[in-house]
């Protein structure tokens, strides 16, 4: 069920889909309204010859003209997402090219405009018009009309999306719409207030390692089918224990899971070692699916650019830490499962690399503070934010956490910093963090 989500979740996203939709629509509409032409065909008169084709050469003389149009017009788009796609690629990291590419608006403006030009090179060959037989499609003819002038306008609004799409508070406010959605998908589930955490179930110490499972390719893993693999561990009275994260690198022949059982008389038929090849995937680069820290560090790659000698903007790199502060804002919310996972007979079955708030914490932070480490103004944004962090965590469960990396921020500053008057800024924000731990 996973794999069919990840398929259609792939194919929903890719750059292809859209357009493809579009343009076979716009080849049964032109069928459609050919028929509705042939079978109820319209003669128009008085006002209305003003608007409807009087003779077949005025029609395919029309259709030619739209048809011509819109090939233009689609070349311009080409060029113009090609423009920006290379400043994007420039500015803000080759990753994120794929974001560019994903974008609704632009999926359609190329399927809108290949579309109409294929609906008017059929409409055109379907005029008909000599001694024995005359067909003049009225009604299609105007509904290719219609499209042209929304073409119009949707250019237009293609150019204006475009020109937002390349603003770094754009590109990031999306990012990290994204990423909450993702947050709000894989743990649904909140923390209440004052919750008391209880001790984690150990691995029972008697149970036997039986065998490695290793990987058959290389890539970035997508998905683990938990649900498949627990019906796996279930039918072989076995515990999988999970050695890597959705987002991780594996290269070929290296474990991926790790089987165990209280005693080691088992064997796995090739049938059985397939099944398990099906309850994962591998692809040559990373997605959000099951991966939250792939959007941070989108973020985080634009921060590192903006930080970086040839282009020095400290600004953007604080826009995307205010971002990354709202994404970890909404972290210290919600409820990270257990590493374990259970059947239904509240039977232990899947072991799993567990997601944490610090993991979150360092991927959003570290790369940035290693990069603007001799930039005050950068150092001291990411004391206040957690600040603004620890406020939020209302269930305290992520104090100890934030006041580790507040020591690291603050360790951070008095080695990099050049003037003391930089460290007492520093310093400053480093007490008012403190005393919001202690209220």
């Amino acid at each position: 069920m996973l794999n069919l989500q990840y398929l259609f979740k792939k194919v929903r996203d890719s750059f292809w889909f859209v357009p493809t939709v579009i343009i076979i629509l716009s080849i049964l509409a032109a069928i459609i309204l050919l028929y509705v032409d042939k079978t109820f065909p319209f003669t128009p008169e008085g006002v209305l010859k003003i608007i409807f084709s009087e003779s077949s050469d005025s029609g395919r003389n029309v259709l030619t003209v739209i048809a011509g149009s819109m090939v233009g017009i689609a070349g311009t788009v080409f060029s113009i997402t090609i423009v920006v796609l290379q400043l994007a690629s420039s500015q803000f990291g080759p990753r994120l090219l794929q974001n560019f590419m994903y974008k609704r608006l632009n999926q359609v403006v190329l399927g809108q405009y290949v579309g109409v030009f294929l609906y008017s090179i059929i409409v055109i060959n379907a005029i008909r018009d000599n001694d024995n037989y005359a067909f003049i499609p009225n009604l299609s003819i105007l509904f290719a009309i219609f499209l042209a002038i929304f073409n119009v306008f949707l250019l237009v609004i293609f150019i204006h999306s475009i020109s937002m799409s390349i603003q770094p508070s754009k590109i990031i406010n999306e990012l990290r719409e994204r990423i909450k959605n993702d947050i709000q998908t894989m743990y649904p589930e909140q923390i209440e207030k004052d919750v008391i955490f209880k001790p984690k179930e150990e691995i029972h110490q008697s149970l036997t390692k039986i065998r490695d499972f290793k990987s058959e390719s290389s890539g970035y893993i997508q998905y683990f089918d938990l649900d498949y693999l627990v019906s796996i561990a279930r039918e072989r009275e076995i515990i999988i224990k999970i050695l890597h994260k959705p987002g991780c690198y594996v290269v070929k022949e290296q474990p991926i899971f790790e089987l165990f059982k209280n005693n080691s008389s088992i064997e796995f038929s090739e049938k059985e070692e397939l099944s398990l090849l099906k309850s994962y995937k591998l692809a040559t680069q990373k997605s959000f699916f099951q991966d939250i820290e792939f959007g941070i560090h989108q973020i985080v790659e634009i921060a590192s650019k903006a930080l970086s000698p040839g282009v020095n903007n400290p600004y953007t790199a604080v826009i995307c830490i205010d971002n990354l502060t709202s994404v970890l804002c909404k972290l210290v919310l919600v409820k990270i499962p257990d590493a374990t996972i259970k059947d239904e007979n509240d039977i232990m079955r899947i072991l799993v690399t567990k997601d944490s708030f610090e993991g979150y914490l360092e991927a959003a932070f570290n790369l940035i503070r290693q990069y603007g480490k001799t930039s005050p103004f950068i150092i001291i944004k990411l004391m206040e934010t957690l600040s603004v962090i620890l406020e939020a965590d209302n269930s305290n469960s992520h104090t100890n956490a934030l006041k580790e990396y507040a020591e690291i921020i603050m360790e951070t500053g008095k080695k990099s910093f050049t003037l003391q008057t930089d460290i007492d800024d520093l310093q400053r924000q480093y007490l008012l963090f403190k005393a919001t731990v202690n209220t």
